[in-house]
């Protein structure tokens, strides 16, 4: 193969903040080191619905990008529709199977095949919070619900919101699974995220869920709004709110936007989900229908799973690595607990519903739709919400 005159190849994908922007960067320079050229087609849109829109719209229209972003079931309902270009070639010669943690190749094999590169993990049950508001108001970490309770009575009376939020629904969303998590404990949330598993959605336990939801969100004063998640870890970083629930693509963020990397943030798990990682996979899939580009799409699936690749990308992300081999002095504390939770034995890890990871696109739309109209609807009761849940995944599943 002779890389010197490949063309580039053309990846779609939702990267477009800051971090994420960084995270790309180093992933072409990569590349490029070794001869393989990008053509960036960046999507704007938090959580990557219009990125998704605009794909299948390619696809269909027999215009598909060389390379894109689809992970969790989205990937997996691509590959049996025969859009992606198995990897098993290239897995085999990098010896993903002895160097990947089981649960990413899992997530992107289908039928004993691989199907996409993965990149890095995301902990979604995350917290962060503004390191110069706990040092000046002497707060404990916020470990507990009891915790959060006790630093938003201090916030408020020293005039800091508590909690950032978004009425986007898929950030919604976001916040919700990891309370379900948090409020259910991992045995029922595994149920919960099974397409067997609809009969669950009745527990007690999602309705407590919801409560704990529609608590969280009366921690923030602002009106109703839809905010970028940018715009929430900005009233995070400048210390106007003291804690934003978001996967550590957040911590990237604020990484990026630091002057003194790490310093002005801290992050602990959900309270109740210490030990347990509830995760999405980024990964990048290379399509089939151009055949004359095989060799420079297996190629550059080749370059992202190297250990260089891998770190580079990953500690500008916020995630961390899909390789068990990596050294994870190279993290900071943040992303250490999130690698060693993935690393430990017993581990408890969830896949996302919210992040395709456990949900299909048309679910986890459906699923943010009822959250939000819950938030903004305070006449909707929690029970009137979990039987709207119950009857989606119930349809799904029949």
């Amino acid at each position: 193969m002779n890389l010197a005159h490949a063309q580039p190849l053309d990846v779609l994908h939702w990267w477009t903040s800051d971090s994420e922007r960084q995270a790309a960067d180093r992933l072409v320079q990569q590349l490029a080191s070794q001869g393989i050229g990008w053509h960036d087609e960046a999507i704007p849109g938090g959580g990557g619905g219009a990125a998704i829109k605009v794909l299948t719209g390619r696809v269909l229209a027999g215009t598909a990008p060389d390379v894109a972003q689809v992970i969790g079931r989205t990937l997996t309902d691509w590959a049996d529709l025969g859009l992606v270009r198995p990897l098993d070639d290239v897995a085999q010669r990098g010896h993903w199977r002895q160097a990947m943690f089981p649960v990413v190749l899992q997530t992107v094999s289908r039928n004993g095949k691989v199907m996409a590169a993965p990149l890095g993990v995301h902990r979604i049950n995350t917290l962060l919070y503004n390191h110069h508001v706990w040092e000046q108001l002497r707060l404990a970490p916020p470990r507990t619900w009891a915790d959060i309770d006790a630093a938003a009575r201090a916030m408020r009376a020293h005039r800091v919101t508590p909690l950032a939020w978004s009425d986007e629904a898929w950030q919604i969303a976001t916040v919700f699974e990891t309370v379900l998590l948090s409020e259910g404990g991992p045995a029922l949330y595994s149920e919960l995220a099974s397409p067997q598993g609809w009969s669950s959605w009745q527990d007690a336990r999602v309705v407590a869920a919801l409560n704990r939801l529609r608590w969280l969100r009366d921690l923030d004063d602002e009106p109703t709004t839809e905010q970028p998640w940018t715009a929430s870890a900005r009233r995070l970083q400048s210390g106007a709110a003291g804690m934003l629930i978001m996967g550590d693509w957040a911590r990237g963020e604020l990484e990026a936007w630091g002057e003194q990397p790490g310093l002005d943030f801290d992050c602990v798990a959900i309270p109740q989900t210490a030990g347990m990682h509830l995760y999405s996979i980024d990964t990048l899939a290379m399509l089939v229908g151009h055949d004359a580009h095989r060799a420079e799409q297996e190629k550059m699936a080749e370059i992202l799973a190297q250990p260089a690749t891998q770190m580079a990308y990953n500690q500008a992300k916020g995630s961390v690595p899909v390789r068990t081999d990596i050294d994870p002095s190279q993290l900071d504390v943040c992303a250490r607990d999130s690698w060693q939770t993935l690393a430990r034995p017993g581990s408890a890890l969830l896949p996302s519903i919210a992040h395709r990871m456990a949900a299909v696109e048309s679910v986890r739309d459906a699923m943010g739709g009822v959250l939000q109209r819950f938030i903004r609807t305070r006449s909707m009761t929690p029970q009137q919400a979990q039987a709207q849940l119950l009857a989606i995944v119930r349809g799904a599943a029949q």
